[in-house]
């Protein structure tokens, strides 16, 4: 139960209209708050307890959560936050200044390594006894003075490189901030390196990922080659300083070909990939917290403090759905299957559609209820299935710009479940338009690749069942003698026929799914 102040914290975030709470971890300002709307009964958060150096999730996977999970996970004494934009900006100066020498990936790696730990030794040498004079004297010497935040330092560093760089080779710039008169970097490493592990504390260096990768631009690309380098080589089983790193999984290719070396520089990764009992339980765990805010005789009578299992999930979503509903194709489903096959396994997409139908319940009954009538859930969905899509659009839009239009133009004229055969015809009369491309793979690739087609797996009398590549570990692949399918989000925005009045269910959207993840 919380406390009288956690409850008014909380109460910032889980409302009346909202009872699902919000649905962007970056509005979560306080750790507090977000270790309790943090749920950690699931299988990515125990994959914490490996350091993974990289964390690669779809937008709406909660990337952001899992790299913030670091302010209260008992694995780090010291946590620095680093501004990803600004600390790629005083790499990037770096590269474009260097107008000598061969820009090699372990010079830039060593780049990053410097730009980093010197913030955080800035961050932290007011914490460490033994190695605050020595940190001192160096930072002295590049400008970086006491109470100096990071953006501060940040800045200091871009002065001294634009002071120093002028006509020198990379590796000089990065030797320059490694070394000042009598006092090196390597010294100053090893002496905070030695007090940490002799306090057995460990310290984690944080950078979330960027809205926008210009991978187009050479130095954008060289210095996110040299981050993944330096990455790769850190969070070593005896390193006492970690690094946590966010990357879109939508450019998740586009980064493998950029590394100089993918088996290494990915060799601790976290994939953010979901399972619809985790989802439900993130959610359900929320609907709790609501009770307990707004309906405590309710939640009093519920007789539970969390909810740990999909037995639990069952129990507390009976409270407020119907047992059963008819779906848009006019078929009866059951609700909370109704709602999953509606999202791409992403808890953004879930939270949205909950909060959507909840607040259209409010307007739509005439009591404050608890329970929600099948109306609410199909217009609730309704009102948000464009959003979710045009956010898959954005999302992919540096890889597939041509995604929306290929959709627009094409989904109209087919079934909810097509041949390879059907697509093709589709292509010919309107895709290579949409797409300016007369290349009918890299079509197909693209509607696969955003999670708007799957292959067809079964088919029951009741639904179809379909794998999108979001849930498998790798490129999704299809033979000319696969059977296809729309997504749901996508068939019913830009009204795909359907021949079969069946629902798409896409694999891993059911509670009884098994899980289809590859992890040990």
């Amino acid at each position: 139960m919380l406390s009288d102040k956690q409850k008014e914290l909380v109460s910032i975030y889980i409302t009346e209209d909202e009872a699902f709470g919000p649905v962007n971890a970056a509005e979560i300002e306080d750790t507090e708050a977000l270790q309790i709307l943090f749920d950690t009964h699931n299988r990515i958060y125990k994959q914490l307890h490996q350091r993974p150096s990289i964390v690669i999730g779809r937008k709406g996977a909660g990337k952001t959560s899992y790299l913030h999970s670091a302010y209260f996970e008992k694995n780090y004494d010291y946590v620095v936050e680093i501004s990803t934009p600004k600390a790629f900006t005083n790499v990037i100066e770096s590269i474009e200044k260097t107008t000598k020498g061969a820009l090699f990936p372990e010079t830039i790696a060593e780049m990053w390594e410097t730009v980093l730990c010197i913030t955080f030794f800035s961050k932290i040498r007011e914490e460490l006894c033994a190695s605050k004079k020595l940190i001192d004297a160096y930072l002295a010497k590049i400008g970086i003075r006491a109470g100096a935040t990071i953006d501060d330092v940040l800045w200091n560093i871009a002065d001294t490189i634009s002071e120093k760089a002028s006509g020198k080779a990379l590796g000089i710039i990065a030797e320059i901030l490694r070394r000042t008169d009598n006092i090196s970097f390597a010294d100053v490493k090893e002496t905070v390196r030695k007090e940490l592990q002799e306090k057995k504390q460990r310290a984690v260096i944080m950078l979330d990922s960027l809205d926008e990768f210009q991978l187009d631009i050479d130095s954008v690309s060289l210095a996110l080659q040299g981050l993944l380098k330096c990455i790769g080589r850190s969070n070593k089983p005896s390193a006492r300083t970690d690094i946590r790193f966010c990357l879109p999984a939508e450019l998740f290719h586009k980064f493998q070909s950029i590394s100089s070396n993918p088996n290494k520089d990915f060799r601790r990764e976290l994939v953010l990939h979901w399972t619809a009992p985790e989802l439900l339980l993130v959610a359900a765990n929320r609907l709790l917290l609501y009770l307990e805010l707004y309906k405590n005789d309710f939640y009093k009578n519920y007789g539970a403090t969390s909810i740990l299992n999909n037995n639990d999930v069952r129990k507390i979503f009976h409270t407020i759905l119907p047992n059963q509903m008819v779906g848009g194709l006019g078929v009866t489903e059951e609700p909370l299957a109704y709602i999953i096959r509606h999202t791409q396994l992403l808890p953004r997409h879930l939270l949205i559609l909950l909060n959507s139908i909840w607040q259209r319940n409010k307007r739509l009954s005439e009591s404050n209820c608890l329970k929600l009538h099948e109306d609410s859930i199909r217009e609730g969905v309704s009102a948000v299935e464009q959003k979710l899509v045009m956010e898959i659009f954005v999302a992919y839009k540096a890889v597939h710009p041509h995604a929306q239009a290929a959709c627009e133009q094409c989904f109209p004229e087919l079934h909810h479940v097509f041949s390879i055969g059907d697509l093709e015809r589709v292509f010919r009369t309107h895709g290579k338009r949409a797409t300016e491309s007369d290349d009918f793979f890299l079509f197909k690739r693209m509607l696969i690749e955003i999670g708007a087609i799957g292959k067809v797996i079964n088919v029951t009398d009741r639904y179809v069942q379909a794998l999108f590549e979001y849930t498998v570990p790798h490129r999704l692949v299809t033979s000319t003698d696969d059977e296809l399918c729309i997504h749901p989000l996508f068939s019913e925005i830009y009204s795909a026929k359907t021949k079969l009045k069946m629902p798409v269910y896409p694999y891993g959207s059911m509670l009884d799914d098994p899980d289809y993840r590859e992890w040990d």
